[in-house]
């Protein structure tokens, strides 16, 4: 009786429109309760893409202009506004635990791996590193819900990058954020200046992404992941 009575109703609401997740923005957002750490142990290795030809980027160069990406923390009005500024006080860098991570999130809304100059760094974590995570049930946890890692609107996920930051009362006092990427939902990582000292790459760690030792294990990621290498 009691399903016979709601299928109707399911079945009348997908007919009429798709269902989409509503993500409300930090001031509207439910009371956090409970929310969820990954802590980075020392010896923790990373992941980095970085083109050294954009804005002298390094290996562990953290990045002062912003907001630009999902999680940036910086105080200028983000891309819907066009005006992105130096923030020196509020830093990011984007990282992955795996290479395939990095690949998709840097070559995803391309839709095809370029090698260009880009170079691959693997950076160690020289202390241990308190990041908010945003996986799983994670985002409800902290008042969110999981699609704001997926969300198109960056000036809404900005938002809460910048709300995760400024409440440490609540969110402890975090070097970062993880969360699943919006392409092939793999971990993803920015950490923010707090942890701008604790990452160290020594030389051989760095290699370009078009290094001969690289070929094979890029050419898997991109056919696991349907991006053809140009």
């Amino acid at each position: 009786m009691f399903v016979t009575r709601l299928r109707p109703l399911v079945q009348s609401k997908s007919a009429d429109r798709p269902l989409m997740v509503l993500i409300q923005p930090p001031q509207h957002g439910r009371p956090p309760r409970g929310p969820i750490h990954l802590h980075l142990p020392i010896g923790a290795l990373l992941f980095r893409i970085f083109d050294p030809t954009v804005h002298g980027a390094t290996a562990l160069s953290f990045r002062t202009n912003g907001p630009h990406s999902r999680f940036d923390h910086h105080r200028g009005q983000g891309p819907l506004f066009d005006d992105p500024r130096d923030d020196p006080e509020r830093v990011v860098y984007y990282a992955a635990f795996t290479l395939s991570g990095c690949i998709v999130e840097v070559f995803g809304d391309r839709g095809s791996i370029v090698f260009g100059e880009r170079h691959v760094a693997k950076p160690q974590v020289t202390r241990d590193l308190d990041l908010l995570d945003l996986r799983g049930t994670g985002a409800m946890r902290v008042g969110s819900v999981a699609a704001l890692a997926k969300t198109a609107d960056r000036r809404l996920t900005q938002a809460w990058a910048r709300h995760f930051y400024e409440h440490a009362a609540v969110f402890g006092t975090i070097d970062g954020i993880v969360y699943a990427n919006a392409h092939n939902d793999e971990a993803a990582i920015v950490l923010f200046e707090r942890a701008a000292q604790a990452l160290f790459c020594p030389s051989q760690n760095v290699l370009r992404l078009d290094d001969p030792d690289l070929r094979t294990i890029v050419e898997e990621i991109a056919q696991n992941n349907n991006l053809p290498v140009i």
